[in-house]
């Protein structure tokens, strides 16, 4: 091989080294990074408060066009299903979760497994009964019997 054809191999190599060092980017999702989650276990429901962080540069634009966009991606992130967004600000959200099933009609209540669309840094579950505080989790694998 001539030397022009070295340089051209280790050029390619050099970019196609680079490129997949960019995909292979951990949880990206965008201009949203969730930092925390709060799962309390209420009789017959789930009151879910989500901490996060908004990039700088969108904060500005979600004042210009709304939050909706933040509203889809929060709920598709937290992937809960019967859920509502009660409220939401540039920090934090409280969603209620309505997928909560009763169990044997005796006051117990069982909160389904589940799994998120990221992984949570930090995840705390609270009932009656009961403080859960778990780092790194993508998923509550057998759900949650409680009072």
């Amino acid at each position: 091989m001539n030397r022009n054809s070295w340089a051209f191999l280790l050029v390619f190599l050099l970019i196609s080294t680079n490129q997949s060092s960019f995909a292979a980017e951990p949880e990206s999702h965008g201009y949203l990074t969730i930092t925390n989650v709060t799962i309390d276990l209420q009789p017959g429901y789930a009151d879910v408060h989500v901490m996060y962080t908004l990039d700088d540069a969108f904060r500005f634009l979600i004042l210009m066009f709304g939050e909706n966009d933040v509203k889809t991606r929060l709920l598709d992130i937290l992937n809960f299903q019967n859920a509502t967004l009660i409220r939401m600000d540039y920090e934090s959200a409280d969603i209620i979760v309505y997928d909560i099933h009763p169990v044997y009609g005796d006051g117990l209540y069982w909160f389904p497994a589940h799994k998120f669309g990221t992984i949570i840094p930090n995840l705390t579950i609270r009932s009656n009964q009961s403080c859960q505080q778990l780092s790194d989790v993508s998923q509550i694998e057998n759900g949650i019997v409680y009072y």
